[in-house]
């Protein structure tokens, strides 16, 4: 029929894949269509489809930022709830991630994969403005990162916290949490986001262990407590980018003993620490959220310094936290090398059940693991580790949400 509009969406894509189309159309025909009608049309668009079009013009840019186009659009389209986002580097960096120990994440060109459409995107955090930062926390839509706020060439540099949500590319700094600048990175820093109030909790450990400090984004203060969990219950930190687990008002996080559990009150601000019983050895411990559940993830391991190709996944008890059910037995899926170094994370797709995210810390891997369906499959390769030179220093599950603000 005439004046209809003929536009494959599917087509759509932020990487430039071996297949990808390119659709063109006449400008003047959008400009002619009825602004009712170009809402329409846009609110079918996926959301990752959709961000990179708020540089079209003016008047797209401001409609979609209001509250009643996206509602509109999450109306009309299936959005994925989590996105796998994860991080390549040059091969060079990674050797001297595990030769010196950590390095600042550079998340120029990190890949972003939509389980519902199978789709990798391109994801840059250019809009940060510092070179030295790494992400420390992410949830609810926003990362929590860490960053050197002078230039590399000067011996103290000043060390900020900052809060950005990838979406909208917005961020800002907080209050600096000492009463003078800070020159040195804090122990420990996780975020806790509030989706019912859009609002966010960080937790910080300063360098030297005196004080553990709390910032709330709706007082837009730190509130500092003297409690600090002891140096062999204190939370295991790599500075690899991780998801904070709630259970209530607590901070749930692992310990430097492998099988420690520790929690942060963030009413009271008091820490507390558990020992959780696990049959036999195991090592490379994670905790996971998964709908409300808080989920042990670990590998097992045959002797002391030699682990197997087995993965076992637990259950906390939410009373007490201190002892775990044994899900069902995990068949095999990776390989040994693989989990000498992985991260995992959570992921969801409308068509498949929801389920675990396992990510290589030294090659780039990715397996998918479905809880319910107790299957494995492997994940796509990302555009950015497709060549040798590169590496993944792990990922993370991240939300795409234009309607909080850091």
């Amino acid at each position: 029929m005439p004046g209809l509009l003929d536009v494959n969406l599917s087509s759509l894509s932020l990487t430039s894949d071996t297949h990808q189309k390119q659709v063109w159309m006449d400008p003047e025909l959008w400009g002619a269509l009825p602004e009712p009608l170009v809402e329409i049309i846009l609110s079918h668009i996926p959301l990752p489809y959709l961000l990179p079009m708020r540089a079209v013009c003016k008047k797209w840019y401001f409609l979609l930022h209001t509250s009643s186009f996206l509602s509109l659009q999450r109306q009309r389209t299936v959005q994925c709830t989590s996105y796998v986002l994860t991080v390549n580097e040059p091969a060079f960096s990674a050797f001297s991630f595990f030769q010196q120990g950590p390095e600042l994440y550079y998340l120029r060109n990190s890949s972003l994969y939509c389980p519902i459409s199978k789709n990798w995107f391109n994801m840059s955090l250019d809009c940060i403005p510092f070179r030295d930062f790494y992400i420390t926390s992410v949830g609810g839509g926003l990362l929590c990162f860490i960053a050197y706020k002078n230039n590399t060439s000067s011996t103290n540099r000043e060390v900020v916290v900052g809060v950005c949500n990838p979406a909208t590319r917005s961020w800002r700094l907080l209050p600096c949490w000492e009463e003078t600048k800070a020159y040195t990175l804090p122990q420990f820093v996780a975020m806790v986001v509030d989706n019912f109030n859009r609002s966010y909790k960080v937790v910080l450990v300063d360098h030297d262990r005196r004080v553990t400090r709390l910032y709330n984004s709706q007082s837009m203060a730190w509130t500092e407590f003297d409690d600090v969990p002891a140096r062999h219950n204190f939370p295991y930190y790599d500075r690899c980018p991780s998801q904070a687990v709630v259970k209530g008002s607590k901070l749930v996080c692992t310990t430097q003993c492998k099988t420690g559990i520790s929690t942060f009150d963030m009413n009271t601000g008091l820490w507390e620490s558990y020992h959780v019983f696990l049959p036999g050895m195991h090592s490379s411990v994670h905790l996971v959220q998964h709908h409300g559940r808080i989920l042990m993830i670990s590998r097992v391991m045959k002797a002391k310094y030699e682990g197997s190709d087995r993965v076992q996944i637990s259950e906390l008890d939410p009373k007490g936290l201190r002892v775990t059910i044994s899900l069902d037995d995990v068949p095999l899926g990776p390989s040994k090398q693989f989990l000498d170094h992985f991260k995992v994370c959570t992921y969801s797709s409308y068509d498949e059940s929801e389920g675990l995210c396992f990510i290589s810390t030294t090659t780039g891997e990715r397996w998918l693991y479905d809880i319910e369906e107790q299957f494995w499959h492997i994940l796509p390769s990302s555009p950015g580790s497709k060549t040798k030179s590169m590496a993944a220093y792990g990922g993370f599950s991240v939300h795409l949400r234009v309607d909080i603000q850091p």
